[in-house]
């Protein structure tokens, strides 16, 4: 069977549902019998991109890695879920430049003091207490329109509500499945 694979990358700021979206989109798509691979940022920093730091060019680095191992595994027939924060256009335009029409956005959306009231990892704690204090400090580009990026808004929608949006664009980019 022909298909045509996609690499669904999920980006916004750290407590805004990334990873947790990832996961049930990844867990989806494996339940419709459709070959799929995971691929987590903060898994990607610490071990093929380890050897970065966080300063812009670093930061480009790391997100050039991760779209590079996205292409090969959909080149091998592999679907691939990927979220990071992924907060700068440079980053993101980068991502495109290496997957391009593979390539399907989703911005999944939450105001910064909503993420640091979840803060799941601790990092506003420690960004609070000086540690950490770019992660406050750093601006976030929202999407621009020729990005054409998937909204996803963790606050008017639950989690089932947008993994369920998610999926059903997930699911329109793959026409050669048997859905």
């Amino acid at each position: 069977m022909k298909s045509l694979t996609k690499v669904f990358w999920l980006f916004g700021r750290s407590g805004a549902g990334k990873t947790t979206l990832a996961v049930r989109l990844r867990e989806g798509l494996s339940n419709l019998n459709i070959p799929v691979a995971y691929l987590d940022g903060d898994e990607m920093r610490s071990t093929l991109c380890s050897d970065l730091g966080f300063r812009p060019d670093a930061r480009l680095e790391n997100h050039r890695r991760i779209a590079e191992t996205a292409r090969l595994l959909a080149d091998q027939g592999l679907n691939v879920v990927v979220s990071t924060m992924a907060p700068e256009y440079a980053q993101r335009d980068r991502v495109t430049q290496v997957l391009g029409g593979k390539l399907v956005w989703f911005y999944v959306d939450a105001p910064l003091e909503v993420c640091m009231v979840r803060d799941p990892k601790g990092i506003y704690k420690r960004a609070q207490a000086g540690q950490l204090q770019q992660l406050i400090d750093y601006p976030f580009d929202a999407p621009r329109a020729h990005e054409r990026a998937n909204h996803v808004d963790t606050i008017t929608q639950n989690v089932e509500e947008c993994y369920h949006a998610i999926l059903a664009v997930a699911k329109s980019h793959l026409n050669d499945y048997v859905i």
